[in-house]
């Protein structure tokens, strides 16, 4: 019985709606597959692998007075680790498909997640934000712990009605170092003289505002499309 009544539950909610398949991409802009970003001081750098560990994504339902980002009704719980860039070649990663009631969603919200849970060689354990790279030549690792929302929209909305709609979160790689802050990359120090310039917030050679800078950048780059 407990069974024919969660069957009918969820075909239910399956036909009063359409469905959101959520995705997370990397676009490169003006940069092209190289990633080189142009600008003062950062004609040489290259990123080369860009990953974000995120959990907890709600939609908004514009057409619904009760729908709001600060909600229990998560349609992706996560923690969902996502890769983006792979030796410059920007990459696009699903996370899922999420059945949701009718109507224009013009935001979502998720958060960065540092999880625990991983094992210590992975490159998002206890981090939200990893990044590779060179600058003029010298290897650059950049990450960062926080935990906090981002929120990302379009005003125009992206209408569900039945059927499947494609929701795609970018992150433009292009504006990481002008989108909020202007970063000059190649001001990044290595004050320990290992070889490998570290940016993040406890690093040993003394990057840690461009740490944050570039957090902030990122979190201004990511945007929505459907496609």
């Amino acid at each position: 019985m407990l069974t024919l009544v969660v069957l009918l539950a969820s075909c239910s909610n399956e036909d009063e709606g359409g469905k959101i398949q959520l995705k997370l991409t990397a676009v490169n802009g003006s940069a092209g597959k190289s990633a080189v970003l142009i600008g003062k001081g950062n004609e040489n750098v290259i990123f080369t692998d860009f990953k974000i560990s995120i959990r907890d994504v709600v939609f908004k339902n514009d057409d619904d007075p009760n729908s709001n980002l600060d909600t229990d009704e998560i349609q992706f719980r996560g923690p969902y680790q996502v890769d983006l860039l792979d030796d410059s070649d920007a990459l696009t990663q699903t996370i899922g498909t999420a059945f949701v009631p009718d109507g224009i969603y013009k935001e979502l919200r998720f958060k960065f997640h540092k999880d625990e849970d991983l094992p210590a060689e992975n490159d998002l354990f206890d981090k939200s934000i990893y990044m590779e790279g060179t600058i003029d030549g010298t290897p650059f690792v950049f990450w960062h712990d926080t935990s906090e929302n981002l929120d990302v929209g379009r005003d125009t909305g992206v209408q569900v009605t039945n059927g499947t709609v494609n929701f795609t979160v970018t992150f433009d790689i292009s504006q990481f170092l002008n989108s909020f802050n202007q970063i000059d990359l190649s001001t990044a120090t290595d004050n320990n003289q290992d070889g490998l310039i570290e940016i993040y917030p406890n690093d040993e050679d003394g990057n840690q505002d461009i740490a944050d800078q570039l957090k902030e950048n990122i979190k201004t780059t990511a945007d929505v499309i459907d496609q």
